[in-house]
């Protein structure tokens, strides 16, 4: 089990209203088994989303690869919002 987190910027000004508890329900309903993402925790700091979970793999990377995966599907439903950064040095992970 790892820990990892995955920030959201607002991106533009039409964009989806969240609230952490909102957030948490949309990325809680989108995850699939093959995530491996539990205990979704989401703080809102200085307008962007801060979103961590526990994901059920013993590696870090691929622990990071699958929640950020997992947050790059929440963007293709929700305006407004995207990643911030992506981690440096670090290219896809296989499955």
């Amino acid at each position: 089990m790892q820990l990892s987190a995955v920030s959201l910027a607002p991106v533009g000004e039409d964009r989806t209203p969240l609230t952490p508890e909102t957030l948490r329900d949309l990325v809680l309903g989108l995850r699939s088994e093959t995530d491996r993402v539990e205990h979704v925790k989401v703080i809102e700091r200085a307008g962007m989303m801060w979103i961590a979970a526990f994901v059920a793999v013993a590696d870090d990377e691929r622990a990071q690869h699958c929640l950020r995966e997992l947050c790059a599907r929440l963007t293709g439903v929700i305006d407004g919002w995207d990643i911030v950064g992506e981690p440096a040095g670090r290219g896809p992970v296989d499955r």
